[in-house]
């Protein structure tokens, strides 16, 4: 794993996943309610995840319209749970400085396009974004850690990979940038998270978000 800013200098464009590096999307409604409120739609002794992502990759495999029906309500419990959460501390500083020395932006999520949109709007970062590539389909084929969201974000900007890294804190987001050819920062806050994201072999890994800015 090479320097955070040697990587960042030379890239145009960086793509930010959402939940963990902009907001902790269910702080105040948890995750594992969510993810029990969604197994009442389909078949809930069948699925032992407290993931709402697995009970809504595990509706895909009933069918389009149970996927559909979950996909809809997931987006649902996003909007009511973004509602409740700040940003995460020191975002906007980040967000700023990346826009100062040139970059654009792009929030790559799993989570709802109308929540992402949502919550950047309610918190004033919107300004501060270029784009958002999340969540419109019950399909999780077009979820990280597939590339489709990435390969999205690419085309949008009419850019290349090689011109793009991509920030996040799970295995889904490293995993996703190798799959669409763009370079990787693995936030990972705690030691067991730095482990775990170290052995995907990320292109940097940072401990804080504090440690991508430029300035200060």
């Amino acid at each position: 794993m090479g320097g955070v800013r040697e990587l960042l200098r030379e890239k145009d464009h960086v793509f930010l996943d959402f939940d963990g590096p902009v907001c902790d999307v269910f702080a105040r409604l948890p995750a594992r309610e969510v993810a029990d409120r969604l197994k009442r739609l389909v078949e809930p002794e069948v699925i032992a995840s407290a993931d709402p992502f697995d009970v809504l990759r595990f509706a895909a495999s009933c069918g389009p319209n149970a996927a559909n029906v979950v996909e809809r309500q997931l987006s649902r419990f996003e909007g009511e749970a973004v509602a409740q959460v700040s940003p995460s501390p020191g975002v906007a500083d980040v967000l700023r400085d990346w826009r100062a020395q040139g970059f654009t932006v792009t929030i790559v999520s799993n989570n709802s396009v109308d929540a992402v949109r949502a919550f950047l709007g309610l918190h004033d970062l919107a300004e501060l974004v270029r784009g958002i590539s999340a969540r419109t389909t019950s399909d999780p084929a077009r979820l990280k850690p597939e590339p489709a969201l990435l390969d999205a974000a690419v085309k949008a900007l009419g850019t290349s990979p090689g011109q793009c890294v991509m920030v996040g804190d799970s295995a889904a987001d490293i995993l996703a940038a190798r799959a669409a050819g763009v370079a990787s920062i693995a936030l990972a806050k705690t030691p067991a998270k730095r482990r775990a994201l170290a052995a995907l072999a990320p292109d940097a890994l940072v401990t804080d978000l504090a440690d991508l800015r430029f300035a200060g």
